[in-house]
């Protein structure tokens, strides 16, 4: 009597563990690739921003560079601390992106440079009043960047329910 032995592995046993196998790869293949095409793309965004904020950087540090000068021609140019005072303002009066804070105490120069579209970098200046000639003709106050996008909530979903529970109340 011949009797063949059917234990073991089968032929269709082990393809099928064969395509089980290549069916994972693929899929973590193509989990690696997504993966690294979005921290591609992430990066690359990152470098423009970055790129974008120091290039507004720079045109602020120049605005700030022009604006010491003409500063210091009019310190030069005045003897007193008031009149000096009265002829800040007037060196930007015809410029339409520097701000001339009279009110304030000190006197401000504010200006916004912007960064992409949705980013200015705003700056402002206390002016002083240098009783030495190496002494600072102003002081930064702020060097900071604004948002002009407008956040827009959900204003029509009340804060509370019909039962006079709030949706955060955990009690």
């Amino acid at each position: 009597m011949n009797k063949k032995a059917t234990g073991g592995i089968n032929v269709g046993t082990s393809s099928i563990l064969v395509t089980f196998v290549l069916l994972c790869l693929v899929t973590f293949a193509a989990l690696s690739f997504l993966s690294a095409n979005s921290d591609y793309r992430l990066s690359k965004q990152t470098a423009q921003r970055t790129t974008d904020y120091y290039e507004a950087n720079r045109v602020a540090e120049l605005y700030m560079a022009n604006i010491e000068g003409l500063l210091s021609k009019c310190r030069q140019r005045t003897d007193s601390k008031a009149g000096y005072f009265e002829e800040v303002p007037k060196l930007f009066s015809d410029n339409e992106t520097i701000t001339v804070n009279e009110g304030s105490d000190p006197v401000t120069i504010s200006y916004d440079v912007p960064v992409n579209d949705t980013q200015n970098l705003h700056v402002c200046l206390a002016v002083s009043y240098p009783e030495q000639n190496d002494d600072a003709l102003f002081h930064i106050v702020s060097w900071r960047t604004q948002n002009l996008d407008i956040w827009d909530g959900i204003d029509e979903a009340p804060l509370v329910d019909e039962e006079g529970i709030g949706f955060m109340d955990f009690e």
